[in-house]
């Protein structure tokens, strides 16, 4: 710090990232984080323009990036204060909605419906937006463990599994 010599940390505020003085509450020092050129970044001008309208206010919405990652926003914030999570592309099977990734209070990662609390379909295993040849479910989960990588079929009765790689090899061969 260089008012009171005291070390600085990288904190988290409204507007992103930035470096804060340890001696907070007698010492307020603050400083932007530089970039990775030594300039000053930006973070609030960090937000991606998509072809959605807020349902509150009507405003274009925004792809922003957060402290737990990437979400769509109002760009008329913090007048509307709209949020939702980016769908990963894969429809909720109980449910009308799609599927986004959320993180738990600890950090792990994990899969829900985006109609919660309507909805309560949540997974451990990412959705791949692959029917399933053996039920007709409407799509697989990658399951990863030390022994094997596979798509495998959350529906217990049907056991559908499949090489992860073979998926992968699919999709480059059809491009």
């Amino acid at each position: 710090c260089d008012k009171c010599g005291k070390a600085m940390v990288i904190k988290w505020g409204r507007h992103g990232r930035f470096v804060a003085c340890t001696g907070y509450p007698e010492c307020k020092t603050t400083k932007p984080l530089p970039g990775p050129n030594g300039e000053p970044a930006a973070q609030s001008a960090e937000v991606e323009q998509i072809d959605e309208i807020c349902a509150k206010c009507g405003s274009p919405m925004v792809i922003r990036t957060g402290r737990y990652g990437k979400f769509i926003s109002c760009s008329k914030y913090p007048e509307c204060k709209t949020t939702k999570a980016i769908s990963i592309g894969v429809s909720c099977p109980e449910d009308s909605g799609d599927l986004v990734e959320k993180r738990t209070k600890r950090g792990k990662i994990f899969y829900s419906c985006n109609n919660y609390p309507k909805c309560k379909f949540a997974t451990w295993y990412k959705p791949v937006n692959k029917p399933c040849p053996g039920c007709g479910a409407a799509f697989l989960v990658e399951k990863k463990t030390k022994k094997e990588e596979v798509l495998a079929c959350l529906n217990k009765e049907c056991g559908h599994k499949e090489a992860l790689q073979k998926a992968s090899e699919e999709g480059e061969g059809t491009s």
